[in-house]
C-alpha cells in the first residue's frame, strides 16, 4: 500500500500536477467532494437550465430574454455546485479548492494559448472536414448565434457580457475547479480520516500523472457535452464537440501545469471574444 509522502516528497516535482494545497508538510490531504459530486453537478448544469427553459418557453417567446434566463440557471447551477463543495465538503476557499488565483504573467499566457487554440482548432476542423466533406448545400451551425442575437442591448449582455465575461469564468471555476480535481481525486487519492471530515489526510491510490491524465480527458469531454446540446444535426455537433474538447483539453492541462484557474479563464476569455468577433465580422455567406 502507498504511504503518505513525506516533506521531502511532497515537495518533488513527481506531484507537480497536484492542487498545491492538498501537499502539506505531513502528507497529502483531500477533500471530501470528489467524483460524486462532479457527477451529479453535471446533471444539475444541464437540467436546470433544460428544465427552466422549458418551463419560461410557456410565458417567454424564443428570443433573447429566453437566452438570458437560460444562462442565468446555468451560471447558477455551477455557481452553487462550486460554492457547496467547497464550503460544506472541502477547504471552505476557492483559492484552495480549485486554485482561483491570477498573476500578471496569466494575461500574456492566456492570449497566447487562446489564439493558439484558434489556430489549433481551424487546423483540425479543416483536416475534419478533407476527411468527411460537406454536402452540396449544408452548412455547418454552432451555438454562438445564440447568443448574438437581437438589439445591440441584448448583443451587449448575451454575446459580451455573458460569452466573453461570465461564461468563461464559471465554466472554468466548474470545469477545471470541481470537475476536473474531483475526478483527479478519486484516481489519484484514498482519504484515510474520518468520512466527515472536510478535508482528510490521504495516500495515493495510484500515480499523480495517470490519474490527471483521466482527469484531463473525462472533464475536456464532460465540457465538450455540454456545449453540442444547441445544435441538432451531427455534423455540427460533431464539429462543436470537437472544437469544445480542445479548449477544454488545453485550459485543463494550463491548469495543472500552474496549479491555478487564472491561466485557463484567460485563455477561455480570449478563445470566446475571438470566435465572438469572427462571428460579428465576417459575412456569413464567408463562414463554413
Amino acid at each position: 500500500m502507498s504511504q503518505s509522502p513525506s516533506l521531502n516528497t511532497v515537495g518533488n516535482s513527481r506531484m507537480r500536477l497536484a492542487n498545491p494545497a492538498q501537499l502539506t508538510p505531513s502528507g497529502l490531504v483531500a477533500p471530501r467532494w470528489g467524483v460524486g459530486l462532479a457527477f451529479l453537478g453535471l446533471l444539475l448544469v444541464v437540467l436546470l437550465p433544460l428544465l427552466g427553459t422549458l418551463a419560461l418557453v410557456e410565458v417567454i417567446d424564443f428570443g433573447p430574454p429566453l437566452v438570458f434566463a437560460s444562462l442565468l440557471l446555468t451560471w447558477t447551477a455551477m455557481l452553487g455546485v462550486a460554492l457547496y463543495a467547497s464550503r460544506r465538503q472541502g477547504f471552505g476557499s476557492f483559492v484552495r479548492d480549485y486554485g482561483l488565483r491570477f498573476r500578471w504573467i496569466d494575461l500574456a499566457v492566456g492570449l497566447a494559448v487562446g489564439i493558439a487554440a484558434r489556430i489549433v482548432l481551424a487546423i483540425v476542423l479543416a483536416i475534419l472536414t478533407l476527411l468527411w466533406p460537406l454536402e452540396e448545400g449544408e452548412v455547418l451551425s454552432g451555438n454562438a448565434e445564440l447568443f448574438l442575437t437581437g438589439d445591440t442591448v441584448w448583443l451587449i449582455i448575451n454575446g459580451i457580457m455573458g460569452g466573453v465575461l461570465i461564461a468563461p469564468f464559471l465554466e472554468e471555476l466548474f470545469n477545471r475547479g470541481v470537475v476536473l480535481r474531483g475526478i483527479q481525486n478519486a484516481m489519484w487519492l484514498r482519504r484515510t480520516g474520518s468520512r466527515k471530515e472536510k478535508v482528510s489526510p490521504a495516500v495515493q491510490r495510484r500515480s499523480i500523472t495517470t490519474a490527471t491524465v483521466f482527469a484531463l480527458l473525462v472533464s475536456s469531454l464532460a465540457f465538450g457535452l455540454l456545449h453540442t446540446g444547441a445544435v441538432a444535426d451531427l455534423r455540427s455537433s460533431v464539429y462543436l464537440l470537437l472544437g469544445t474538447f480542445t479548449v477544454g483539453l488545453m485550459c485543463g492541462v494550463l491548469t495543472v501545469l500552474t496549479g491555478r484557474l487564472g491561466p485557463a479563464i484567460i485563455t477561455h476569455v480570449v478563445f470566446n471574444g475571438t470566435g465572438v468577433a469572427l462571428v460579428l465580422l465576417i459575412p456569413p455567406e464567408l463562414l463554413p
